[in-house]
């Protein structure tokens, strides 16, 4: 009896014991054989049907996983000239029989970049700015923007947001219209359009805001808000229109320390551009429209460009316009200089921060200009809106302008007159050769953005000096 209860307890433990004990692995799915084709910047990952296996996972680091019961998928709109890791498992019901993982690693086509490219947006929306490093333009216009990725020749367009300056990781700016018509301070974070906390709350009748420029690690953001209440505490300062300044990592709200200003009363105080060190460019709205420096948001405004009658304080000469901006590294303010003395005449004008030297041109405005001194002007010489023109401030001949089709093909052999028309709808508006407008510069000077008004609509234009081939219709 002993000996037979001794045995019985022996086969209990037994039991346990292979309980504990690692699954056979000889149950497992076979492991996948499968093989990777690259296509530009797309993968394709094919491989041989599984017995058993209920459905495969494919996997793409950096990336996603994506679960499939074919036996073929694709990855698409991935980043050219990189390194991508590869992986196939086939997945059964009972978990403990799942393939092994097999990998294989697998770069991209390096990216041929076309000299011309040009986009129809859907909603209307004009090309506003560029990211420091070339890669990201942004759009905005009648409550409709876009951000198109240069890299992969991608427009994601927003019906109900403006944009208006991007960093360099695709971290947009602008205004968002779905709630307020007239716009709230917004930030464009991955895909979702989020309002800029706090902005509402600085005004005592809050109407409306906007963002308008970011730093290019996307840190800081600048904007303006307004409100209704003169008699408010910032309003009383700044006027109806008063500029805001965001901490993105430290979700801090703040308005700009206010300057010593040469006039009493103001009627706006706005901020358009911030260079990456937090240097912020504004304009302020009181006997005329004077352009604004603050050298960090803590330290009381100066005058960019402003010359004055020291007796009546009238001003006689001014660097000043709603739409001057810092170039990107913030060595030039670009736009226009207004003439008080000869009955507030308006010049196309960049003024050399480092040589604390106003340059005019005959012109309407310089609209876009590059660190290297080489400025985009319309409106030359007839005020008609006639192609943009160039100059090269390096030169110190600032009265000899080149139309931008024969500079391009003059300096960077890129020959815009030779590219087709986008499509049978537009081939009537002619090459882009009227009317055209450069509307930004990348920091380095190689990539120019551009727009034009069509039978069709906005069309935004990017031209790269160092791209080559035929342009690319999107």
């Amino acid at each position: 009896m002993k000996r037979t209860l001794s045995a019985f307890v022996a086969g209990i433990i037994a039991l346990v014991a292979m309980s504990c004990e690692t699954p056979n692995l000889d149950d497992r799915l076979a492991t996948p054989n499968f093989n990777v084709t690259v296509e530009g910047n797309k993968i394709t990952v094919a491989w041989e049907k599984v017995t058993g296996a209920a459905y495969y996972e494919v996997g793409l680091n950096p990336g996603s996983i994506a679960k499939t019961d074919k036996t073929i998928h694709r990855f698409e709109d991935l980043q050219y000239n990189s390194t991508y890791v590869v992986s196939v498992r086939a997945i059964a019901t009972d978990a403990a029989k799942n393939s092994e993982v097999v990998e294989k690693s697998v770069n991209t086509a390096e990216r041929i970049v076309p000299a011309y490219r040009e986009w129809v947006p859907t909603y209307g929306a004009a090309a506003q700015a560029i990211s420091n490093n070339g890669r990201w333009v942004v759009g905005g216009n009648d409550r409709a923007g876009f951000v198109l990725d240069l890299s992969i020749d991608e427009m994601v367009e927003f019906p109900s947001a403006e944009f208006y300056d991007v960093a360099d990781d695709g971290t947009a700016v602008g205004s968002d219209h779905s709630e307020n018509p007239d716009g709230d301070a917004a930030i464009l974070i991955g895909d979702k359009v989020v309002k800029i906390k706090g902005v509402a709350e600085l005004a005592d009748t809050y109407a409306m805001s906007c963002a308008t420029g970011i730093t290019p690690d996307g840190n800081y953001v600048v904007g303006w808000f307004y409100d209704h209440n003169e008699n408010a505490y910032f309003a009383q300062q700044f006027g109806y229109v008063i500029p805001f300044c965001y901490d993105v990592l430290n979700e801090r709200i703040s308005v700009p320390a206010m300057g010593n200003r040469l006039y009493n009363e103001s009627a706006a105080t706005v901020i358009r551009s911030v260079t990456a060190e937090r240097e912020i460019l504004g304009y302020e709205q009181s006997m005329g429209m004077h352009n604004i420096i603050w050298k960090d948001e803590y330290t009381p405004y100066e005058y960019a460009h402003l010359q004055y009658d020291e007796t009546t304080y009238d001003p006689i000469i001014s660097m000043g316009d709603s739409q001057n901006f810092f170039t990107q590294g913030g060595s030039y303010i670009y736009g226009k200089a207004v003439d008080y003395a000869n009955g507030q005449a308006s010049y196309a004008a960049a003024f050399d921060r480092k040589n604390n030297n106003l340059l005019t041109f005959i012109g309407g405005s310089v609209t876009a200009m590059s660190d290297d001194g080489i400025a985009y002007l319309n409106d030359v010489p007839y005020y008609i809106g006639t192609t943009s023109y160039v100059i090269d401030t390096k030169s110190g001949v600032y009265d000899e302008w080149t139309p931008l089709e024969e500079w391009l093909f003059d300096e960077h052999d890129i020959d815009i007159a030779a590219f087709e028309p986008m499509t049978d709808e537009t081939k009537d508006d002619g090459l882009l050769l009227e009317g055209v407008i450069v509307v930004a510069v990348s920091e380095d000077g190689r990539t120019i953005v551009g727009i034009t008004n069509t039978n069709n609509g906005w069309i935004t234009f990017v031209v790269d000096f160092d791209g080559e081939g035929r342009p690319g219709l999107n």
